[in-house]
């Protein structure tokens, strides 16, 4: 029993460090190299098609994950989490999805610096930008959780522990 329980608890680690790998990770190099100006200039027309290009099959990927990882934990608690991450990354993708459509009917890799402030690309960025942000908060949440959860179980199994061999000296 205890190694079945070692192995879903080392499971479900690996399921956290896959999120963190594919959902935090990315929202931080991948906008610091193609949309702040500092790796690929402003000047750069293509940066901010290739940003969309590079970003949707790894957020794609990063829903598979949460997907993954709802199906995984038996605790409510963590299920419960991992859906709402789930709801928040569909709304991501809905919108990053529609920003490339955006950029790719305003002339793709040449489509100009004004498609930040047009409506199209602005509708859609408002559920892709909420939805990433609610979902790294989630994901901070996430871990929070499992890490406490995993302290309790741990300091259930040696307060049972010692309670038997307390007994056991009688």
């Amino acid at each position: 029993m205890a190694s079945i329980q070692r192995t879903r608890i080392s499971s479900s680690v690996v399921g956290i460090i896959r999120l963190w790998l594919l959902v935090f990770v990315p929202f931080v190099v991948l906008p610091f190299l193609f949309l702040s100006g500092k790796v690929v200039p402003y000047t750069a027309l293509w940066g901010h098609a290739v940003f969309h290009l590079i970003y949707l099959p790894i957020a794609a990927a990063g829903w598979w994950a949460v997907w993954r990882f709802v199906r995984e934990p038996s605790h409510l608690a963590l299920r419960v989490i991992a859906g709402l991450m789930l709801l928040c990354q569909t709304s991501f993708l809905f919108g990053h999805a529609g920003e490339l459509v955006s950029v790719v009917q305003r002339g793709f890799f040449s489509a100009p610096y004004s498609i930040f402030s047009e409506n199209p690309h602005m509708f859609f960025a408002m559920f892709a930008v909420a939805g990433i942000m609610a979902s790294e908060l989630l994901l901070i949440v996430l871990t929070v959780t499992a890490a406490v959860q995993r302290l309790l179980r741990r300091s259930r199994r040696v307060t049972g522990r010692q309670a038997y061999e307390y007994r056991g000296a009688r």
